[in-house]
């Protein structure tokens, strides 16, 4: 809610009609950090619903031995529809709602570094969902699993729409989660606070600051990828059909590229919050500080390079397999750092077992148990008897629901007082933490051990095999007790809303700086913030006899970064993964030549010259560059526009290229090598486009002589894409059109 909304102002603002119309629109448009944050939140509870009725009833139809209480087709578009309902629309909103509210609380910032993107990375969320679950009324929910292998996503196998909807739906929440990344990165390395250096930030700052990284690297290679099975299935590409040339192991390189980094996108929050949580409960500073900083970057890096160990059943190769066999256990030493710091920060504490430190134990304690079970995926031959067990079913839902759902709901239990302004009840809190505990490990400790039965997974039913049968049983009533949790978590969280007891400003004497303002906060969120000389400025302020030890220099001097400048660098950072995949598909096909036609279709000599002049409008646009900062409008217009010139002989090249090759037969659908080409030059055409429309509003605004200097921010931002542009089209020169002459 917003920060000056009292629950008097709600109440009456949802009696009034026309009060109730304006509250609407506010919330709707709004572009306030914390609303936007609530916004997340709820939506994420809504889905959380939807995920959860869904999986109730993959839970009922597997209840029993030989049960048809689902159609097996029913059943797979369940079970697809709950894997991603669940990770893309629950746990990463969730996530990012309690980071964009929290985080630029704890730097001393206004807001987001860029309110706007903020709210359109949030509306990306609700319209991705509506566009998957859109699909079960167009024909039929997609049914190829959340991981949609190809060529079982492919259209001879999966006619129905459900697989396009799944694609257009993850791709919009893809640009939503960069959107976010890119304004996570942008507000902490230029909006923090007088003092709020670099190595005093909190911990949960600290981790969702690198997780963002992640998220740039990882949701472009998705993006790419999504790309081309959309190109696949609407434009009869072949990127991932193997009768036409394509390769399916290609789409499971991709998917998990993404897929794994997407785990510890889903975890680092988790880490962040326990983080943040422990220490105040354990009335500690937290027990190495720089450890816990450095190993978070010690896995985002890994992270990046562990994706095989899914695919040890393809075949990849004995000296793949041993890289990523060392990678994924090289990846648990600083998960394990972390879990010893926090073990360590507990130690000799002073704990009090409110419901928020409960939930941060049980999170400790079942993700002791996911990563033991998680090192044996390291392992590749018992990563061979058990990946297509139910035994790796166990061990996902012990990392996405015991460890990230345990640490979610401790970070609601904390910051809740903060965001309303009223306590949660501890009673009905700690309702909910027990039913949570009981109904989670009788759900999933049990299909450690059907996995090991030798239950397969992704199957509608089984035969009445030993013990099989009772242990499902079991199993599906831990959905049960989970279910109860969650009414009792809703209905603490709405009652205490309207009549919990009044939180104060800092009702868990906690030390960061969120808990120097109001509960809830102002609109601009602070008043006046505090001194910063630690990593505990409230704690300096309370015990001013024993202040912890200044860190660093006084930095409240320091000029940081524009934030235009930083945001479009990170956007280019995405960018670069998502042309480097499309780089890497058509080098993986080129190595594969195949009859038909190929690069010595192309006219080199032409593409060269519109390739000079793409690369002189990076000349021009400097030009006018020079040209406003010494204020010579004139010098500026004529540079921009013959920048706009330059880009615009280029794309009329580009179009004539492709209709010389319409012309003689060469389309999208004809072979892979027309397939890779049109993709990739066909993207890079479209930033080009892109970019020459952003240069074209600028040249209108500077041309009606309402462009000051103000403006040269974001003018040199757009500056950074378009050299960016250039610089990919001299991978694209090089690899598509030069290297055929010199092999």
């Amino acid at each position: 809610m917003n920060g000056t909304t009292t629950i008097a102002e709600f109440r009456d603002a949802i009696l009034d009609p026309a009060k109730r119309a304006h509250y609407r629109l506010a919330w709707i448009s709004t572009v306030d950090h914390k609303r936007i944050a609530v916004l997340y939140m709820l939506t994420a509870l809504f889905f959380f619903v939807v995920g959860g009725v869904e999986a109730l009833f993959i839970r009922l139809q597997l209840a029993v031995p030989n049960n048809h209480f689902l159609h097996p087709d029913t059943f797979n578009q369940l079970f697809t529809m709950h894997g991603t309902t669940m990770i893309f629309l629950v746990v990463m909103p969730v996530v990012f709602g309690l980071a964009n509210y929290v985080l630029p609380l704890q730097i001393g910032a206004r807001d987001m570094a860029f309110p706007r993107l903020n709210a359109f990375g949030f509306w990306c969320v609700p319209f991705g969902g509506i566009l998957l679950h859109f699909s079960v009324l167009a024909g039929g929910a997609p049914a190829v699993g959340w991981f949609s292998y190809a060529p079982l996503s492919e259209t001879p196998y999966s006619s129905s729409p459900g697989a396009d909807y799944w694609a257009v739906a993850l791709f919009v929440l893809g640009i939503g989660s960069i959107s976010f990344a890119i304004n996570t990165i942008a507000t902490v390395i230029s909006l923090r606070g007088p003092g709020m250096t670099m190595r005093r930030l909190p911990l949960f700052t600290w981790i969702n600051f690198v997780n963002a990284f992640i998220v740039i690297f990882a949701l472009p290679v998705l993006n790419a990828g999504l790309a081309m099975l959309l190109i696949d299935r609407q434009l009869q590409g072949h990127f991932f059909l193997p009768f036409r040339g394509g390769s399916p192991v290609l789409w499971q390189h991709i998917f998990w590229a993404f897929g794994h980094p997407e785990v510890y996108i889903m975890a680092l929050p988790a880490f962040a919050i326990v983080s943040e949580i422990i220490p105040v409960f354990s009335r500690k500073p937290i027990f190495g500080y720089e450890f816990v900083a450095a190993s978070s970057v010690a896995i985002a890096v890994l992270s990046l390079g562990v994706w095989g160990h899914h695919m040890f059943t393809v075949g990849m190769g004995r000296p793949l397999d041993v890289f990523f066999a060392i990678s994924s256990m090289l990846i648990a030493i600083p998960t394990g750092v972390k879990v010893l710091n926090w073990t360590a920060t507990m130690l000799g504490g002073r704990i009090r077992f409110d419901v928020p430190m409960l939930f941060c134990i049980a999170f400790l304690i079942q993700f002791l148990v996911a990563g033991i079970t998680g090192i044996s995926h390291a392992v590749v031959p018992l990563d061979w008897q058990t990946k297509n067990s139910y035994f790796l079913i166990a061990h996902f839902h012990f990392v996405a629901v015991g460890a990230i759902v345990f640490a979610v709901l401790g970070g609601i239990q904390y910051w809740f007082p903060k965001m309303s302004g009223r306590m949660l009840s501890e009673t009905l809190g700690k309702w909910t933490f027990w039913l949570m505990v009981a109904g989670f490990n009788m759900t999933f400790i049990i299909q450690h051990f059907l996995g090991l039965l030798g239950m397969p997974r992704r199957v509608f039913t089984y035969p009445d095999l030993p013990h099989w049968g009772w242990m499902n049983m079991l199993s599906t009533t831990g959905v049960f007790f989970m279910s109860a949790a969650a009414l009792i978590l809703v209905w603490n969280l709405a009652t205490s809303f309207f009549r919990g007891k009044v939180a104060g400003d800092n009702p868990w004497n906690a030390w960061t700086l969120e808990w120097a303002t109001t509960s809830p906060p102002p609109h601009e969120n602070f008043i006046a913030l505090p001194p910063i000389r630690s990593r505990r400025p409230l704690w300096d302020i309370a015990n001013p006899d024993r202040p912890d030890p200044i860190v660093g220099e006084n930095s409240a001097a320091v000029t940081l970064p524009d934030h235009n400048k930083v945001g479009i660098l990170t956007f280019i950072l995405s960018e670069a993964g998502f042309f480097g995949t499309l780089l890497l598909a058509y080098l993986y096909f080129y190595a594969r030549p195949e009859a038909g036609p190929g690069p010595k279709e192309l006219d080199v000599p032409r593409t060269l010259v519109f390739s000079i002049c793409l690369f002189a409008s990076s000349f021009t646009f400097w030009r006018s560059e020079v040209g406003l900062t010494k204020q010579r409008r004139g010098s500026m217009l004529g540079w921009l526009a013959l920048t706009i010139l330059l880009g615009g002989v280029f794309l009329v090249g580009q179009v004539n290229e492709y209709w010389k090759l319409f012309q003689t037969g060469v389309d999208l659908s004809t072979n892979m090598f027309s397939t890779t080409f049109f993709t990739l030059t066909g993207f890079h055409g479209l930033h080009v486009l892109l970019g020459l429309i952003a240069l074209l509003i600028f040249l209108w605004v500077a041309w009606e002589g309402d462009f000051a200097s103000g403006r040269g921010s974001a003018f040199k931002a757009t500056g950074y894409y378009w050299h960016f542009v250039d610089v990919v089209w001299v991978f694209v020169l090089l690899t598509v059109y030069i290297l055929p002459l010199i092999r």
